[in-house]
């Protein structure tokens, strides 16, 4: 009754409900979004690293071809500072792949969204 009353006045409003196709394209949107927070994390984390260890690029642009070559050339003082130390770039690494990954995706499935 409450319910017939609210609609009788006009005080409902009218709710969409996204078809599963739609919904598809807001999770991949959102699956994006969480990657590039990801990436941003994994950066910082790096980048904690390096200031920690003293460590200094001294080029142009971060995450450059020319700044990617000199994270391959780093070699810190013992094995298991390099081992995190490679494990902070291949995180990098894989959640930059990630994120190309869902962008492609993402702009291959924005032509057929309504």
């Amino acid at each position: 009754m409450q319910l017939a009353r609210l609609m009788r006045s006009g005080d409902l409003t009218p709710v969409y409900v996204p078809a599963v196709d739609e919904e598809a394209l807001r999770d991949l949107s959102r699956a994006r979004a969480e990657t590039l927070r990801d990436l941003q994390a994994a950066k910082l984390r790096l980048k904690a690293f390096w200031l920690r260890h003293d460590l200094r690029y001294t080029g142009r642009a971060t995450w450059s071809p020319a700044h990617l070559r000199w994270l391959s050339e780093v070699v810190c003082p013992t094995p298991a500072q390099h081992r995190v130390f490679q494990e902070y770039v291949q995180t990098v690494t894989e959640q930059t792949e990630r994120l190309g990954r869902l962008e492609l995706e993402l702009h291959e499935q924005v032509p057929t969204w309504r």
